[in-house]
């Protein structure tokens, strides 16, 4: 930890990764972004790579359930109600049908990666997990200071919520291999980018690492 101007800022990866104030944010894991006939596939992107992210997401939030670190699951919900025009506008020049809607269970979280007991789901209608939802509200609740976000798209909606997460001044965590649907171009341009301007980009053997390190927080009492 350094001090810069009497603030106490977290400097290294053990700091920043802690237990006691991070918090895994895992977005839009639903069958649209990894099933076959999903939306994802249907707009012609490769899903046999998100169900590869998918099942490091599965394992790297086991790893975070054994060090105590909090998880919220973000679902992506799109129905007419809460779409703009620009939002329609997109579909139609890409020829797309509307997707994530509230009554398709290719809505649902992918088997395996759904919300566990204690584990808060938030429902978003923006690529964004923070524009006008709970999320900043649960983590302020929880005393998190670090979000380590994982989750498709990685140009999308990860990418959105990282930078509104820094925005909001949380430190960003931002590993590389759990987030999918981009290009290895695109996937390499997002994290340098992320990483010169909003967080760091460590990989998923470093963060267990310094969970490892790490004290297991005590349970929180119940209210």
């Amino acid at each position: 930890m350094i001090k810069i101007d009497d603030r106490e800022i977290l400097e290294t990866l053990d700091e920043k990764v802690a237990p006691d104030h991070a918090a895994v944010i895992v977005i839009d894991c639903q069958h649209e972004f990894i099933a076959d006939g999903g939306f994802w596939d249907e707009l012609g992107q490769d899903v046999s790579e998100t169900r590869i992210v998918a099942e490091r997401i599965a394992g790297f939030l086991e790893r975070a359930r054994e060090f105590g670190v909090r998880i919220v699951h973000v679902r992506a919900i799109y129905d007419r109600h809460h779409m703009s025009d620009p939002m329609f506008e997109r579909l139609h020049r890409h020829g797309s049908r509307l997707y994530c809607q509230s009554d398709d269970p290719a809505s649902d979280f992918y088997p395996g990666l759904e919300p566990r007991a204690g584990e808060p789901e938030v429902v978003k209608h923006r690529f964004d997990a923070f524009y006008d939802t709970e999320l900043d509200l649960i983590l302020r609740a929880w005393g998190v200071k670090t979000v380590i976000l994982a989750g498709l798209v990685t140009h999308g909606c990860v990418d959105s919520t990282a930078r509104h997460a820094y925005f909001n001044g949380y430190y960003v965590v931002f590993p590389p291999e759990l987030t999918g649907g981009a290009s290895p171009e695109v996937k390499r341009v997002t994290a340098e980018t992320i990483d010169v301007m909003f967080g760091i980009t460590p990989s998923v053997q470093e963060i267990e690492a310094s969970w490892k390190q790490a004290p297991v927080p005590a349970a929180s009492p119940v209210a």
